[in-house]
């Protein structure tokens, strides 16, 4: 399971605020890495943004490798 979520807004000169990407990756390092390369990337465009490195926190039982919960199987219960 990834562990950290990037994502990345797009900042527009009016003050508001485009989400443009979010993706999974596996530790702090690699997501503040991958940060930067897409930060600089839109810097050298003329274009502001921000981003966020977010630990996923996992769910509570059954979940797939994007942290979300998995349906219980109706024989199951």
């Amino acid at each position: 399971m990834k562990s950290f979520v990037l994502i990345l807004w797009l900042l527009t000169g009016d003050g508001r605020q485009q989400p443009i990407l979010t993706q999974y990756l596996d530790d702090e390092a690699a997501c503040a890495a991958t940060a930067k390369v897409l930060a600089d990337r839109h810097a050298a465009r003329g274009q502001r943004v921000r981003y966020l490195c977010h630990e996923v926190v996992p769910e509570v039982g059954d979940v797939d490798e994007m942290g979300n919960p998995i349906a219980a199987h109706p024989s199951a219960q």
